[in-house]
């Protein structure tokens, strides 16, 4: 029985694949670490740790402590909390063997426990983390030294960044002050950058999902996500009408519109109106004036005639073989993170197993 309009399906197949092709570009002695912040990107983290927990994934990463708590019910591995050390929580980090993620000296300062923690420095993407100067003095005052030291880029999916090179010289001059310490600077665009960057630890996020770590190249992951949303009704309508809240969309012709259970409640962005894209069998129906809450209208009239047509409760494409989570991103002005991140919470969700 239909509860929802739109379904999303999550290809755990696809999940493992992608993993497995990050895990091929390093080398053996370079572990592959699972990032599954914010639900997995979207997509679910219970069942995303259990996929990456069958291809021995040996660490996570997520943003939150409240985050780690959930990863910690399908893993043992370590779970590392990128935003830091709370205040007042550490009994809790400790208890639970949840790692923190030092950004400050204060943080450090607070770590009386955990010989698992990992320091990050801020090479140049100016968010947390700890300057590399402080890095000496933090030896000098003997400080307990972390298990890793890691960095992240702020350009990396941009090719020939002349950031990239000055971050990674960044990190290296730091980790030569670390000889011990295991060392993660590459996220999933710098793993398909430079070798040099993999170190001991490679972070992939986004690729793993299915998003296109090389922008200026054909996609080397597989598409995890797949959108679509019911057609609620299909109805004429005339020219010189508007569409839609506002009347911003003004019909130039006869037409027939669609329309779906599907609107910014649900992730698809409002900046999407009269730009983005649905797909009825391969074909395109342009979103016709501003998305609203529940709904959006798309234009029917231009489809051909060597298909049959779509009706009321039939299914359009959002996400899927002819429209990437990156493609649709475009169109709405942002970028495929913002689009996984957001995907509803009131869809059908399918979860199709890892063959």
């Amino acid at each position: 029985m239909a509860r929802n309009p739109s379904r999303i399906t999550i290809d755990l197949s696809a999940l493992r694949n992608n993993y497995a092709l990050i895990k091929s570009r390093v080398a053996s002695n370079c572990e592959v670490a699972g990032v599954v912040k914010a639900n997995a990107y979207g997509t679910g983290v219970e069942d995303a740790v259990k996929t990456l927990e069958t291809q021995n994934c040996p660490y996570y990463f997520v943003a939150t402590l409240d985050e780690a708590l959930q990863v910690r019910k399908f893993t043992q591995k370590p779970v590392a909390v990128l935003g830091g050390l709370y205040p007042g929580a550490e009994n809790e980090y400790l208890a639970n063997g949840i790692v923190p993620v030092m950004n400050s000296v204060e943080e450090i300062r607070r770590d009386t426990y955990n010989r698992a923690a990992i320091w990050h420095v801020d090479t140049g993407i100016n968010r947390l983390g700890i300057h590399p100067s402080e890095i000496t003095q933090l030896i000098e005052g003997n400080f307990r030294l972390p298990a890793i030291l890691m960095s992240h880029f702020a350009c990396s999916d941009e090719a020939g960044h002349p950031l990239n090179a000055t971050q990674a010289q960044r990190f290296a001059d730091a980790a030569a002050h670390l000889p011990q310490a295991r060392k993660s600077l590459a996220n999933s665009s710098a793993i398909f950058r430079d070798a040099a960057w993999h170190y001991d630890m490679v972070r992939p996020g986004m690729a793993l999902y299915g998003l296109n770590p090389t922008p200026e190249t054909s996609n080397p992951m597989q598409p995890v996500v797949k959108l679509e949303t019911r057609l609620l009704q299909v109805k004429p309508a005339m020219a010189r009408e508007t569409v839609g809240y506002g009347g911003t969309y003004t019909l130039p012709a006869n037409t027939t519109i669609g329309i779906v259970g599907l609107g910014y409640a649900d992730g698809f962005l409002r900046s999407g109106s009269s730009r983005a894209t649905l797909y009825w069998q391969g074909q395109p129906c342009p979103v016709l004036g501003r998305v609203s809450m529940d709904l959006i209208a798309v234009d029917l009239g231009k489809l051909t005639q060597d298909q049959p047509l779509p009706h009321d409760s039939d299914w359009l494409e959002v996400i899927g073989p002819h429209q990437s989570a990156d493609t649709l991103a475009s169109a709405c002005g942002t970028i495929g993170y913002e689009i996984l991140t957001s995907l509803s919470r009131r869809a059908e969700r399918i979860h199709k197993p890892a063959a």
